[in-house]
């Protein structure tokens, strides 16, 4: 997994850099079922997450996108049976 936040959009480091602290802990900390599922269905995955939002959000905003995501993954993965 990997996390992208553009520098066009922040162009400081320190925003970017605390953009992706928050994704990666939001995709740490629910990334428990895509691995269950991943495991189950005997399948391997890389991927990105992109941030594309003009301003910093807070955690939670952050969460609710990355449970969003990981959920339409996994209905993608559920649906290539």
């Amino acid at each position: 997994m990997a996390v992208s936040v553009p520098k066009r959009l922040f162009k400081r480091a320190v925003d970017r850099n605390l953009l992706k602290r928050r994704i990666r802990e939001a995709y740490r900390l629910n990334k428990q079922g895509l691995y269950d599922l991943l495991q189950q269905k005997d399948r391997k995955l890389h991927m990105v997450i992109q941030y594309q939002k003009r301003e910093i959000t807070d955690f939670k905003t952050i969460e609710e996108g990355v449970l969003k995501g990981l959920k339409k993954l996994a209905e993608k993965l559920n649906e290539q049976d």
